[in-house]
């Protein structure tokens, strides 16, 4: 199994007179099942690998919308506060599974599913803990004028999906490969559920040694 890239959807607002407030939305997951001919798969599908029967689409996304509050004195250099973060999250799953899939592989596909679902289901406390840290943050602008501070606040926005992402994308990846490491693509005697569990302690254990410090 392998995730798709990652989409991060990213929108800015400038805001004059900004409200701090911290606002996210975390969707249902979005789960679809489709069936294709080993044959002759259709091009919109993830392509198979080694002796992959199967594969699992996993496609994490964030938009955020940051209130900006700047303000000037004078002719002196403006100053530009982030008042507010307004985010939504998405999960969307695409199990793809061949015309002739054996129980066994079915089983293994949805195993996936239920990883990418497990850090999904976490993505609302990340989303807020990092969205409370840019609350309050400030971003060095030159003037006030649109055209020159958008690209500032737009910079702001990708970092914080990219943070977000970080949390909750990245740890989910490294459990689906591990999950596929001990199930060898699933054919091998080893549950399911069990290599789930396995593969989700492993992976947080491993990005949180490689976390680096605050």
């Amino acid at each position: 199994m392998r995730c798709s890239a990652v989409i991060a959807l990213c929108l800015a607002l400038l805001s004059s007179s900004a409200i701090a407030e911290v606002k996210i939305t975390r969707t249902p997951a979005a789960v679809s099942r489709k069936t294709f001919n080993p044959d002759r798969p259709p091009p919109e599908m993830p392509p198979l690998s080694g002796d992959e029967a199967a594969v699992t689409q996993s496609k994490f996304a964030c938009g955020v919308k940051l209130d900006v509050e700047i303000t000037q004195e004078g002719n002196a250099k403006p100053t530009a506060k982030i008042a507010g973060v307004d985010a939504t999250l998405k999960l969307d799953v695409v199990e793809w599974l061949p015309t002739n899939v054996s129980p066994k592989i079915r089983a293994h596909e949805d195993g996936h599913r239920q990883i990418s679902e497990h850090y999904y289901a976490q993505a609302e406390q990340s989303a807020r803990d990092l969205a409370a840290r840019y609350v309050g943050k400030t971003l060095d602008i030159a003037s006030t004028d649109e055209k020159e501070t958008q690209p500032i606040i737009q910079r702001a926005a990708n970092e914080f999906c990219q943070e977000y992402l970080g949390k909750v994308e990245v740890p989910s990846q490294a459990a689906q490969e591990k999950y596929d490491q001990l199930t060898e693509h699933g054919r091998n005697k080893l549950s399911e559920k069990e290599a789930v569990k396995r593969s989700i302690a492993v992976a947080s254990a491993t990005t949180s040694t490689a976390r680096p410090a605050r």
